[in-house]
This record gives structure tokens, C-alpha cells and sequence, in this order.
């Protein structure tokens, strides 16, 4: 299904309806408040993008994007506005829930790995603000990082600086936390050269470069699949085959390649039925990756063969990330 990817398609107006039940029949039927709950309705397509309890406090879209850009100030430091653009948006159709990612509009903030003679290397920061009108997703800020040369991402899980609004009664949008977050974005960076380091040293063969990056992924066939599922897997296959080539021509048969390969697929999933994961959850699982594969390559005795089915088999079937019931966060 296709996805919103434009920022004016995620700044509509939104209102608070109350939700009415049917009840009786004939010339006694009435309508019967709901109570407790209440509707969030889409203002200008006048659509429910969301059911949520009476006392859910509703931060628009527009909110939290300002709430980012002093995040961003708070954290980096600068005081114009307009040095943090936004350059991606992500969100279902519905406009239930989203992602918004900003970037810094210079190079100030960009790190090198490695020095230049050897592989020059910018990575820069972004931040990830996340919203939602169905109480799934708490408004949430994340550091991230991204290659610039090909603008693949990935966010460290471990130590991942992350701040979260509960949606509830009296919630403070006031980000006080976000003072603290230049520190800890100033490990991120040592963290995260220390890591790719490990990966740039690391053999990977290239009969393992495609199981390595499915595994990663959890993108695996369906147990006894149908016809139409064999050809979804067959062209998701050829698809990771396809950039995990590229970059092991670009950058050999190493670990960094098949970073690169995760962090591409992550960056930008194909639309295709065995793909159920968001970016968002996506680009975390490649982050999650990161740190556990840089500790476990350099064990004794580590190999890949073992490695690789045993991460192949790590998670459950792919899923929708925070599927209705299982809310990802609890907003009271």
C-alpha cells in the first residue's frame, strides 16, 4: 500500500468527536454516547484517524515537528530555526501515526570514521520525531544516523537518546530533557566509529553477503508458501541480492558492505508482501545489529556459518510493527 511521503499530506487540521453507539429499533432508536472514548477525526477529509480515551491529550503533527526543531536546537546547539529542514516523511495512508526526519542543512555536524586516506566517510545526525492520533506510538524523538553519501540509516537500540510525551492529562510538552542529549549524541558518535571499524575489518565472503543481510532483516520465505508467495519471495531475494552486488563491488567483501546492504533495504523497503516492517522498525533492527554483530564477530571461534541461521531465526514471522492490541507504548 502506498505511503504518505509529502509533509503538507501530514499537517491536516484534527478534531475531537465524541463517538455515539446505535441502540433500539424502529421509533426508539437513539443514539447512545460512548463513554470514555473519543474520536480523532481527519478535519479536512472529515475522517476517524484514531479512537482514544476521553483523556488523551491530542499533539498535532505541527506540534510535535516544532517540539523537534527545539530538540534539535537543545541538543546541537544554534539558534536559527531554519537550520533543521526536514527531509523525509513516512506514514500509512490513515495518517494514524507518523515519522518525521530532520537534518541538519550544513555539514557542522558531520563525523568522520575514519581519516580521510583511508575511506573518507561522513556520517551526520538526524532526528526522528514520531506521533500518532490512535494512541499506538507516545511522541517520541530519536537520534539517528545516516550515511551522506547515500543517506542510509540506521539507529543504535542500546543507546539510542530518546525522549517520550505519554499522550495523558497534564502531559508537559516542555522538553527539558533535551538539553542533556549533546553528551550522550557525543558517545553515540564514538560508539558508532568504534563499531564500523569492527566491520570494515571483518571478512564476509560473498556466499555470505545475501544470507547475512536476509538473516539481519528477518526476511525469510513463509513456511509452505503459496505460488503468488514464492514469486513475492523470488523478486525480494533478487532485490537484496542486487544491492548486497553493488556494494561488495564498492567496497569489498566485508562486514561494512553488508552494513551498507541492511541500512539501504532499511533505508528504503521495497513494496513487496513478505516486507511488513516499517522503516522506523526496520532501521532500528539494522542498529540493533550493529552493536550485537561488532561484540559477537570478534569472539573466539565466531563463524558465520553458525552465526547466520541462528540469526536467521532470532525473531518471529515479520509483522507489523505495534499491531492493534499490543500498543507500543501505554499512554494511560
Amino acid at each position: 500500500m502506498e505511503r504518505l511521503r509529502s509533509l503538507q499530506d501530514l499537517l491536516f487540521p484534527v478534531v475531537e468527536r465524541p463517538i455515539f453507539a446505535e441502540g433500539g429499533q424502529g421509533a426508539a432508536a437513539r443514539s447512545l454516547p460512548i463513554p470514555g472514548k473519543k474520536a480523532i477525526v481527519n478535519a479536512a477529509a472529515d475522517r476517524v484517524v484514531g479512537v482514544v480515551a476521553r483523556s488523551y491529550r491530542v499533539v498535532t503533527n505541527q506540534e510535535a515537528l516544532d517540539l523537534a526543531r527545539q530538540c534539535c536546537r537543545a541538543a546541537f546547539g544554534g539558534n536559527h530555526e531554519g537550520e533543521w529542514q526536514v527531509r523525509s516523511v513516512d506514514a500509512p495512508q490513515s495518517g494514524a501515526h507518523c515519522y518525521i526526519d530532520l537534518v541538519h542543512n550544513s555539514g557542522a555536524l558531520d563525523f568522520e570514521t575514519v581519516v580521510a586516506k583511508d575511506r573518507p566517510d561522513a556520517y551526520g545526525p538526524f532526528i526522528r520525531v514520531t506521533n500518532s492520533y490512535n494512541g499506538l506510538r507516545a511522541l517520541t524523538f530519536d537520534i539517528g544516523f545516516y550515511r551522506k553519501v547515500c543517506a542510509n540509516g540506521l539507529m543504535l537500540r542500546q543507546s539510542q537518546v530518546q525522549f517520550k510525551f505519554a499522550h495523558g492529562p497534564g502531559v508537559r510538552l516542555a522538553p527539558v530533557e533535551f538539553e542533556r542529549a549533546g553528551e550522550r549524541f557525543t558517545k553515540l558518535k564514538e560508539a558508532l566509529a568504534g563499531y564500523l571499524k569492527v566491520f570494515r575489518g571483518f571478512l564476509v565472503p560473498n556466499r555470505h553477503l545475501t544470507p547475512l543481510v536476509e538473516a539481519v532483516l528477518r526476511l525469510r520465505p513463509r513456511i509452505k508458501p503459496s505460488r503468488s508467495e514464492m514469486e513475492a519471495w523470488d523478486g525480494l531475494h533478487h532485490h537484496v541480492q542486487g544491492i548486497c552486488d553493488r556494494y561488495e563491488g564498492q567496497l569489498g567483501e566485508n562486514a561494512y558492505a553488508a552494513l551498507n546492504a541492511v541500512t539501504e533495504f532499511a533505508s528504503a523497503p521495497p513494496s513487496n508482501r513478505l516486507v511488513n516492517r516499517e522503516r522506523h522498525g526496520l532501521q532500528r533492527l539494522a542498529g540493533a545489529w550493529v552493536t550485537d554483530f561488532s561484540r559477537r564477530c570478534q569472539s573466539p571461534g565466531f563463524s558465520l556459518d553458525e552465526y547466520i541461521p541462528e540469526l536467521g531465526v532470532a525473531g518471529d514471522e515479520p509483522r507489523i510493527e505495534a499491531a492493534p492490541g499490543r500498543p507500543a507504548h501505554s499512554h494511560g
